[in-house]
């Protein structure tokens, strides 16, 4: 059978739309926005929900908490940024929220949103820094939740003396890691402390290599077995192929003057990983896109972030999904406009092709 396969949602807390670009369309950031599509993600079957951390986005701790209320199973993937605050402190935030909601919280390392972004909020490091600041945070965190004694730590960019950190966690030895990015840096620090390492979309036989690449750095670590895959991804499942590509393609129609804005700022110019979903539009564009049937690169010509597609007929969908599988992912990271209904189609249309390999039973 393998191994089990885990899906997780999306959460826009910048607002949501049925099309981008288009202000009419436009759904403000609200608790009921953000509750209506946790509970559709919740109801479709999907294990956790990944909360944005951005200038545009509202504060992530603070909405997952909310959510966390509203909802019985869902499992919150919440930004740690390290640099922002103490090792300890978000420790103690991390432990204290998986102890109150009972083994409810996963955590999304994001070394930041670029120079202009981290300096906003008072943050200095380069690139390559950030990552080295993210190991040393998550080496300390590790220690502070499993070791019995107090901690002494002194590294390059922390030290602290005789830290406890109360709760424990709840999940053992503690809640689960996750990574995502390209750089040599962000493999690195992902090989090394990450449970699950997300990958942002590509045909298929590209993101293999880059499996193999960051599982050899994994080995290295003694973490091989440690480590899955996952890829984040955008869907547009419709009954009937046709359907969806038309869904698909209005939903960037009235989005011209942002393309044009995204060329002239070069918004996530820092990012590897956003440096290759723009490379990846360039490289389609002729053929309006598309790197294959049923993959599409059209979101990422007007915003940021992971924006490859999975357009297609609830068969379509599931087989490139197990695609995706059949090179050694297990995890899927998903998101679609709107959320809330976009994500009931999914668990309605594709999610019965994968139900005797779901993890947590629907």
């Amino acid at each position: 059978m393998g191994e089990a396969i885990r899906f997780g949602w999306f959460i826009p807390t910048y607002g949501d739309s049925s099309t981008i670009g288009d202000p009419a369309n436009h759904m403000p950031p609200s608790m009921e926005l953000f509750e209506r599509v946790a509970r559709a993600a919740e109801t479709a079957g999907f294990e956790y929900a990944l909360v944005p951390v951005a200038t545009e986005c509202y504060e992530a701790w603070i909405s997952c908490a909310m959510m966390s209320a509203q909802t019985e199973r869902l499992k919150m993937l919440v930004a740690a940024r390290p640099g922002l605050m103490q090792p300890t402190l978000t420790a103690k935030m991390i432990s204290t929220f998986d102890q109150l909601s009972q083994g409810r919280i996963c955590i999304n390392l994001i070394a930041g949103g670029g120079y202009a972004e981290m300096a906003a909020d008072g943050v200095f490091y380069d690139h390559d820094e950030r990552y080295d600041v993210m190991d040393e945070t998550v080496t300390l965190m590790k220690r502070v939740w499993t070791e019995r004694e107090p901690v002494n730590y002194e590294g390059r960019h922390f030290r602290v003396e005789n830290a406890m950190v109360r709760p424990r966690p709840y999940q053992q030895p503690h809640p689960p890691f996750y990574l995502g990015g390209m750089s040599p840096a962000a493999r690195e620090v992902g090989a090394k402390h990450a449970n699950v390492y997300l990958l942002w979309g590509d045909r298929p036989e590209r993101i293999a290599p880059e499996i193999e690449d960051i599982r050899a750095r994994a080995s290295a670590h003694g973490r091989e077995d440690q480590l899955k895959f996952g890829m984040r991804l955008q869907v547009m499942v419709r009954e009937t192929e046709d359907e969806a590509w038309a869904a698909a393609e209005r939903l960037i129609a009235p989005a011209a003057e942002k393309l044009k804005q995204r060329r002239e700022t070069g918004m996530g110019a820092e990012s590897h990983a956003d440096a290759r979903q723009r490379s990846i539009a360039a490289e389609t564009q002729a053929d309006n896109y598309r790197l294959d049937r049923n993959l599409w690169a059209g979101i990422t010509t007007v915003r940021h972030g992971a924006g490859v597609m999975v357009v297609g007929n609830p068969e379509q969908v599931a087989s490139t999904l197990q695609q995706f599988i059949d090179i050694g992912c297990t995890e899927f990271c998903l998101s679609g406009y709107p959320h809330d209904e976009e994500a009931e189609r999914f668990g309605r249309m594709v999610m019965p092709y994968f139900e005797s390999r779901i993890a947590t039973p629907r």
